[in-house]
């Protein structure tokens, strides 16, 4: 799904005022596009939880458990807040 991109906001002025160039605006809009896109890659980039360099198997396999285990008990935990309590 590709991103909408945001409307920029256009300086409150009275008809027939100045208006904003559309060169800037197209500008704008494309400049924004592109840091949000670089902002991705570096969450990528320094968020991931694969911190092993190497990127070796037993430790993507360690990492890939850790985040199994955590959806599991979020599974398990929301299962367990939606039946009815026994007495």
């Amino acid at each position: 799904m590709a991103a909408r991109p945001l409307p920029i906001p256009l300086p409150l002025s009275t008809p027939g005022g100045p208006r904003p160039d559309p060169t800037f605006l197209a500008w704008a809009q494309q400049h924004s596009r592109e840091r949000r896109r670089h902002d991705a890659e570096l969450a990528q980039i320094s968020r991931h939880p694969e911190l092993n360099p190497t990127a070796d198997a037993a430790h993507q396999l360690r990492a890939w458990a850790t985040r199994h285990a955590h959806q599991k008990h979020l599974h398990d935990s929301a299962l367990a807040q939606i039946r009815p309590h026994a007495s």
